[in-house]
């Protein structure tokens, strides 16, 4: 990612690709079960606070012109809090990565191949993902920039053909829970946007930095009404109160789906373009970690790096012991440490390192004067 420069559309999808890779997983059932019937409404809403929250990233990184926050926090702390927010974020990337992938590769296990071991579901994933990234991050944007259309299509394809199965009673009441489990509590279903992680690191790799706001407006308007269009969809296809004990409710929508006697049973058409999505999506992560490990720590050049990241990443996901610990982590850990991470800490190094550059700015001025 050097001497990689992103155009409009590949740098948006790598933003996407985050987003739709979790939609498929379990995110739209722990959405579901916050909010319960009002999670149309509130996931209206936290697409519009992630809108939101962005004005204010562009607005705090624009006095940095085309660097990053891992530039911002070396500013603000120096090489200390450089390396510190660098390891929060490998460690971020590393954790939810293994987490989603050991969750993928436990449904595979389970309903596609029931003969292989865990362990070599996650090899093959893992393996992929480090020849893929053998050919470089352009290939590897450009890969998901042409996958992300049918991806995109199969969950519009989902949506629309469930339309005859849904009861529209299930929205009711509008409010769910309430007024405060909508709008306050549920405000943590900001996690869903996460992605946005993303966005503070992908400045100084694209072609046109101007981009950068229509970049980060279009990828949360594109999540968000992918999140609409399936939180909706499972909402009234399935009592949101057994949701939670699902997995991949977006899966088990499309094993109902049926197109007339001659196509039933599409699930596996669906699986095979979601397979690609994974892959594209764990490319992506491996990529971004060698190289805000290469930016914070001047690493040169190896493809040696890039192994050991897939073997840590191996090693982190065979740690839940159960499928009970792995919705833990999911559920749980993934959703808070995604608001601390990308929402509180790197909020926190934007604010003081803006604050700085700007007593620094009106000091200058001062002195000429």
């Amino acid at each position: 990612m050097n001497n990689l420069k992103l155009n409009y559309l590949e740098s948006a999808f790598l933003v996407v690709i985050v987003t739709i890779t979790h939609l498929i997983l379990n995110m739209p059932n722990t959405l579901i079960e916050t909010t319960g019937s009002a999670s149309i409404i509130n996931t209206i809403y936290v697409t519009v606070l992630a809108l939101l929250l962005f004005s204010i990233i562009k607005k705090l990184l624009d006095p940095f012109e085309n660097n990053n926050i891992i530039y911002v926090a070396e500013f603000l702390g120096g090489k200390i809090l450089k390396i510190i927010i660098t390891v929060l974020y490998l460690a971020h990337f590393i954790f939810i990565s293994a987490i989603l992938l050991r969750n993928f590769a436990e449904f595979l296990k389970i309903i596609y191949f029931p003969q292989a071991s865990l362990w070599t579901i996650l090899s093959a994933f893992l393996l992929v993902s480090l020849i893929v990234n053998r050919l470089g991050g352009k290939n590897i944007v450009k890969a998901n920039a042409i996958l992300m259309i049918p991806i995109l299509l199969t969950i519009v394809i989902t949506a629309i053909s469930l339309i005859g199965k849904l009861e529209f009673n299930r929205v009711f009441p509008i409010l769910g829970y309430g007024f405060k489990e909508t709008f306050f509590n549920g405000a943590t279903n900001i996690y869903a946007f996460s992605g946005i992680l993303y966005l503070l690191l992908i400045k100084p790799y694209l072609k046109n930095s101007k981009n950068f706001s229509k970049i980060g407006y279009l990828s949360i308007i594109i999540s968000g009404i992918y999140l609409v269009l399936i939180v909706s969809a499972l909402l009234m296809m399935f009592p949101y109160i057994q949701l939670g004990n699902d997995t991949l409710s977006v899966y088990l929508s499309t094993r109902i789906i049926e197109y007339g006697k001659f196509m039933q049973r599409t699930d596996a058409i669906y699986m095979f373009v979601w397979i690609f999505d994974f892959l594209s999506y764990l490319s992506i992560i491996v990529l971004f970690i060698t190289q805000i490990s290469k930016q914070s720590f001047n690493l040169k050049k190896t493809p040696l790096y890039s192994y050991i990241v897939a073997f840590i990443i191996f090693i982190v996901a065979m740690l839940p012991n159960n499928t009970t610990e792995l919705e833990f982590f999911e559920t749980t850990i993934y959703k808070y440490s995604s608001i601390g991470i990308v929402f509180v800490v790197s909020f926190i190094v934007l604010v003081l390192g803006y604050l700085k550059k700007k007593k620094e700015g009106n000091k200058i001025r001062y002195e000429v004067t």
